[in-house]
């Protein structure tokens, strides 16, 4: 049996991210199992698994072939453990962790966030690895989870062979993953990129519908550019692996929509389907995880003697929305009037 086909796979956080890629790893012959909420478990015990793709043929894992559990009693036979827990929910499931394993398997944190990876391996003391997701998952029917955006995993580089194989197998998928020395540059590019994700939630809308609005991309711009000028006067270096750069991105988001459009469409490659997390999050009344974006600048910020002020603005807008339970479905002229107004 190859490595990939002996490759034991433990998905952490099994909603839409997690079932996304470790339905991926399944389909080429990894032995996964997804731990996760009863909702998601009674869909995929009902239905099995769909992924969709906005340019990958769907992949269909049958119900009979998938193992969705809610308990931990089975970590200890896991090789990689896949974390895919909020990050508000990340020293939570350290401490199960540390709780139910007695071996040592590897940790991947698919998280967002900065700072995961850290409290995971101070809290469990087992090896573990920084990742991004690049791209965006979205649950469209039970037990069905759509990807509309492009984008390959990338993973902080270890000579620990199970990383190879779990590479080696997201490749053999076609979802792609590659690894670099340097994570923690390009989790504050995608920290920068994800800050969007309030935004989204403020709007209610899709992630194409909000960008379609010179006012919504301006007032993404302005944050964006804040959260960079913090990170860089903190001595930090945010990095992304797309196509453009961070510099680039911000540019690209404040040009009229005649010309935004078609970068939109041949650049950004978003469908019209997909939705921030953040929103789902919303509307599905579970806990917000700005404060690990928006609120990770404005920490940063106080520690350095910078000041947040859009990124602020947003974090209390983005409060008041989860504490209302639905979002005000602001349209990009009054987000940007807001920030305008008090700044």
């Amino acid at each position: 049996m190859s490595a990939i086909k002996n490759l034991k796979v433990s998905v952490l956080g099994a909603g839409s991210i997690g079932c996304y890629v470790g339905g991926y790893l399944q389909s080429v012959g990894c032995q996964v199992t997804f731990i996760g909420r009863s909702r998601v478990k009674w869909d995929v015990d009902l239905r099995g698994l769909t992924l969709t793709h906005y340019r990958r043929k769907p992949i269909d894992l049958r119900r009979e072939d998938m193992k969705y559990e809610m308990g931990y009693d089975n970590l200890d036979s896991a090789d990689v453990i896949l974390i895919c827990v909020k990050s508000q929910d990340t020293a939570a499931i350290a401490e199960t962790i540390a709780e139910n394993l007695t071996t040592t398997p590897l940790l991947i944190s698919l998280q967002n966030g900065v700072n995961n990876q850290h409290v995971l391996e101070h809290q469990t003391g087992l090896l573990t690895l920084g990742a991004i997701v690049p791209f965006n998952v979205t649950p469209v029917h039970r037990g069905e989870f759509h990807c509309g955006t492009e984008g390959k995993l990338l993973i902080e580089a270890s000579d620990d062979s199970r990383l190879a194989t779990v590479v080696k197998a997201f490749r053999k998928s076609k979802m792609g993953a590659k690894t670099t020395p340097n994570i923690a540059d390009y989790q504050w590019g995608k920290l920068l990129v994800n800050l969007n994700n309030a935004l989204s939630a403020l709007s209610g809308g899709t992630l194409r519908e909000g960008l379609s609005q010179k006012d919504y991309r301006l007032t993404l711009a302005a944050m964006m550019e804040e959260g960079l000028e913090i990170c860089q006067g903190a001595g930090l270096n945010p990095k992304t692996f797309g196509k453009a750069s961070i510099h680039r991105t911000i540019s690209i988001l404040r040009l009229p929509n005649i010309a935004f459009g078609p970068i939109m469409s041949a650049i950004l490659k978003i469908d019209a389907n997909a939705r921030s997390s953040m929103l789902d999050d919303l509307e599905g009344g579970k806990d917000s995880e700005v404060d690990f974006l928006q609120g990770e600048i404005v920490r940063l910020a106080t520690s350095t003697g910078q000041y947040a002020q859009i990124n602020g603005i947003v974090l209390q807008q983005v409060y008041a929305a989860f504490k209302a339970h639905q979002s005000p479905n602001m349209s990009g002229q009054e987000m940007l009037e807001l920030i305008q107004g008090n700044v």
